[in-house]
């Protein structure tokens, strides 16, 4: 429990508060502090997600449950798949991914799009073969990095071995979830070569700020990829640098 909870608890959800105004209640609830540890408190109420920063000076309390749940805008050629697939494997857990759906938060844009399709291990060969047999082009099994570079072409088809554990959508259970998408843009070799990882902060940020999203579930699917510090540590430069 930090000293600041009980300020905290007496924000008002969708109220904006400048730093000021943060500090004189802080200074209220805890008068004998230096203004050092006001300043501190309301960084961590940043970081914790008590707040949000809106602009310069300008910070909102937050109510989760007003935030969009995110729901990916797919291609027909995805939702193509994504039918044919479930009604084939009513049973098998899968998840779709295609590198359009990055343009909602990447500053350049994705022109070629790539539809990935995750699947449980040991099912997936089964699915590539299921594509080949309907005559899909542009099909590749699991490739290497090497090999994706050397044999993509437009609307390529990417069947992989989903992660264990990978937390799925409860409403839609073939739709990639948000906290999917935003670890496996980090963590997977493919998906990353398709755009710039310098923007990677930004989407992060913009995403965070726009859905409602899990940080529990987030983090705890990018530590299954083994990349959980390094997330933590791009977390904390953004709220660093929002203070």
């Amino acid at each position: 429990m930090q000293w600041y909870e009980a300020t905290s608890k007496k924000l008002e959800a969708g109220h904006r508060y400048s730093h000021q105004e943060l500090i004189r209640l802080l200074k209220s609830d805890y008068p004998q502090l230096r203004d050092s540890s006001y300043h501190w408190a309301v960084c961590g109420m940043l970081k914790s997600g008590v707040l949000t920063k809106l602009a310069r000076n300008v910070y909102v309390v937050q109510n989760e449950r007003e935030k969009p749940v995110y729901r990916p805008a797919y291609s027909a050629l995805a939702k193509k798949l994504i039918e044919q697939i479930s009604e084939k494997y009513p049973s098998v857990h899968f998840t779709v991914f295609e590198t359009a759906l990055m343009n909602d938060f990447l500053n350049h844009l994705v022109a070629q799009n790539t539809v990935f399709i995750q699947v449980e291990k040991d099912v997936s060969v089964f699915v590539f073969r299921f594509l080949q047999e309907l005559g899909y082009e542009h099909l590749l099994y699991k490739p290497k990095k090497a090999d994706y570079a050397l044999y993509w072409e437009k609307d390529c088809i990417v069947v992989t071995d989903m992660v264990s554990e990978a937390p799925l959508s409860a409403t839609a259970p073939h739709e990639i979830c948000l906290e999917k998408m935003l670890v496996d843009m980090y963590c997977d070799k493919l998906i990353s070569s398709a755009y710039s990882k310098s923007e990677y902060p930004e989407v992060l940020k913009q995403a965070m700020e726009t859905y409602h999203i899990e940080s529990t579930k987030m983090m705890r699917y990018a530590s299954r990829r083994g990349r959980e510090d390094e997330l933590k540590k791009i977390l904390e430069e953004i709220e660093d640098a929002e203070a």
